[in-house]
């Protein structure tokens, strides 16, 4: 099931989910700041390509940036694709079933997954908070407080929770399984 909650141009997604507010927008721009990384990542790597070619230099920064940046599209990206409907949805059980069953099947896996994305954002937000408090570095040629990019995993599981939540309460609004 796709739910559109970013569609700025109506007042609400075919679901019943909000198109516009505060939540919408901070779902637009996180696909913003994915799909900038993600150009970053190209750019830079084509400079080191360049550098390595013509000059005979490596700037081995790149490698480690590109890893960071790497971190942040799959772990913020996952809400904005959750969003947009791009994760996998399997439903070849759900197609076989009455609507009775099916809306238990549904509920009981919202149940599962909010369960297992809470999990994950308390466990990330604790080796962040190590990583923060410990004053952890990075091994790589650039010495990095890894705080932040273990920041990229603990906000993306929250964003990702809160993206699963508001699914789910707007699917249960709309009355569609």
């Amino acid at each position: 099931m796709t739910v559109n909650v970013t569609d700025g141009g109506t007042d609400a997604a075919p679901d019943g989910s909000e198109g516009r507010g505060w939540f919408a927008r901070a779902t637009r721009m996180s696909g913003v700041a994915v799909g900038a990384a993600a150009f970053l990542i190209a750019v830079l790597v084509t400079i080191e390509v360049i550098n390595r070619t013509l000059l005979g230099i490596t700037t081995a920064w790149v490698n480690d940036l590109s890893v960071y940046l790497m971190a942040f599209i799959t772990f913020v990206g996952a809400a904005y694709a959750l969003s947009q409907g791009a994760h996998v949805h399997v439903d070849v059980v759900l197609t076989r079933v009455g609507p009775r069953t099916r809306r238990a099947l549904v509920r009981t896996a919202d149940v599962v997954v909010i369960a297992t994305l809470a999990t994950l954002t308390w466990l990330s937000g604790m080796f962040w908070w190590d990583a923060y408090t410990s004053g952890e570095k990075s091994w790589g040629l650039v010495e990095v407080a890894l705080w932040i990019p273990y920041s990229f995993l603990a906000v993306g599981m929250a964003w990702l929770l809160l993206m699963q939540v508001v699914l789910i309460i707007a699917r249960e609004r709309s009355g569609t399984i």
